[in-house]
């Protein structure tokens, strides 16, 4: 199978299998200057983590799916979104109608 790099908790990094994919959108954490989260008050143990349906964030969707099908993909693509509990059906259409577009867009 095609492999990908996967950069390890403690930094070390290997090449994996790749064969199962997550899809969901995010921001540049790095963007603004590294002022894109402002947590307060200063020194406040948080961390922002998330998973947007497509359109969202920040992800290059055309490049995602592209490399893809460039690479010969032929896994699992799995949506996983959970920012909006409220709306969780509607998330999940959603995402499955984007992520078809672009498998068909891409894939031939």
């Amino acid at each position: 199978p095609k492999t990908a790099r996967r950069i390890n908790p403690d930094g070390t990094e290997e090449d994996v299998p790749l064969t199962h994919v997550h899809v969901g959108d995010t921001f540049n954490h790095k963007a603004s200057s590294g002022l894109r989260y402002i947590l307060n008050p200063p020194g406040t143990q948080a961390r922002v983590h998330q998973h947007l349906n497509i359109g969202q964030g920040e992800v290059p969707w055309d490049d995602f799916f592209g490399t893809l099908a460039e690479i010969g993909f032929d896994g699992i693509m799995t949506a996983c979104v959970f920012a909006w509990e409220d709306k969780a059906d509607h998330s999940g259409k959603f995402m499955r109608s984007e992520m078809q577009r672009y498998v068909d867009k891409y894939f031939k």
